[in-house]
């Protein structure tokens, strides 16, 4: 997905709106699970990255900033490599002299991954298992999902498994 070209320049406000946007419809808008970043940035995050290098500096006209198309595609990559818990040290030494395009290579890398790991998520089916106890020291470990089938076969296949043990004590 390709940021949309702009004519206009973006306010700080704008730029903060556009990057909720556009990181909610790549599937990227993550806060950290300790809740210490936010998902998407603010007003003063975005001067916050400005002042640390991060983010390259907004075009100034009579005391006010103007953001663009570049910065959209920082802050995207900034806040999606935040939302995997990689420090902003490492996230600006990753970002560094990047091109536009390479920064949209890593956003779809990034995206591409998470939607690979939500799968993979949707796909794992915990077990549930309950414990039967028989007497002290026999339990019977049952899935919660077992349904029982044939009464009959099953009391037989337990008298087996029981007689193996006796056996087995006995030796």
């Amino acid at each position: 997905m390709v940021v949309e070209a702009r004519k206009a320049d973006l306010t700080l406000e704008q730029l903060s709106g556009e990057v909720e946007k556009q990181l909610k419809q790549r599937g990227l808008l993550n806060a950290q699970h300790d809740g210490r970043v936010s998902a998407a940035p603010d007003g003063r995050t975005i001067r916050y990255y400005t002042t640390l290098g991060i983010l390259e500096k907004p075009k100034v006209i009579s005391r006010q900033a103007f953001y663009g198309n570049r910065h959209v595609l920082q802050l995207l990559a900034i806040k999606s490599l935040q939302g995997l818990s990689l420090p902003l040290g490492e996230i600006q030494a990753r970002l560094y002299g990047k091109s536009d395009k390479e920064l949209e290579a890593i956003l779809e890398s990034i995206s591409n991954k998470l939607k690979s790991d939500q799968r993979a998520r949707a796909e794992i089916h915990p077990l549930i298992w309950r414990e039967v106890m028989i007497e002290p020291g026999l339990k019977i470990m049952i899935e919660d999902q077992w349904r029982l089938s044939d009464e009959e076969s099953l009391t037989k296949r337990i008298q087996s498994a029981l007689s193996a043990l006796v056996k087995e004590d006995k030796k």
